[in-house]
């Protein structure tokens, strides 16, 4: 990737991600909220604004969908075609050791990018029921916490000293439990 590209791709990705913003600001300052001002969540949500207020949704709805379809496609198209290109790039490296370190390198990021995207797009892609709330909190906060919370332990797992504490502390812990 040149400098360029590296470039032009992060200001594309700060502009969308700022219109974003906008769009999103935007619709929620054009809400009239005459109910209860008590949101039913971890953060304030758009969804989570939208059952509250008292004006008619179906256009933020249709928009919402729309946005999301579009980036969430977008940042998976762009993460899929660079993960190909690495790969590709890493199957023409003669050593199967080189190539073995290349992947391990990569796997961390591919993990943190599944646990970020599964959940994200099962919350947003799936039917709305009343016990659904409820699970909407607990995959929000996987995705806002949990996996923010992984991303320094997912990355350290390529450090071989923290990798091998780690091994040590589940043999430890294994020992403890066939013990019982």
């Amino acid at each position: 990737m040149t400098r360029r590209v590296c470039i032009i791709t992060a200001i594309s990705y700060m502009f969308v991600s700022a219109l974003n913003s906008l769009i999103f600001t935007f619709m929620v300052s054009n809400l009239s909220f005459c109910n209860s001002h008590q949101i039913n969540h971890f953060f304030c949500e758009i969804l989570q604004l939208m059952a509250l207020t008292s004006s008619d949704t179906k256009s933020m709805n249709i928009i919402i969908s729309i946005e999301d379809i579009c980036v969430v496609t977008t940042s998976l198209m762009f993460i899929l075609t660079s993960y190909l290109r690495i790969i590709s790039t890493i199957l023409k490296i003669r050593s199967s050791g080189e190539q073995l370190k290349a992947f391990s390198s990569c796997s961390s990021h591919i993990i943190t990018v599944l646990l970020f995207y599964g959940p994200s797009i099962f919350m947003y892609m799936k039917p709305e029921s009343e016990q659904s709330k409820e699970q909407d909190k607990i995959l929000s906060m996987f995705y806002v916490a949990v996996v923010p919370m992984l991303n320094p332990f997912v990355y350290s797992l390529r450090n071989k000293e923290v990798l091998g504490a780690a091994r040590k502390m589940i043999k430890v812990i294994s020992i403890r439990v066939t013990n019982k």
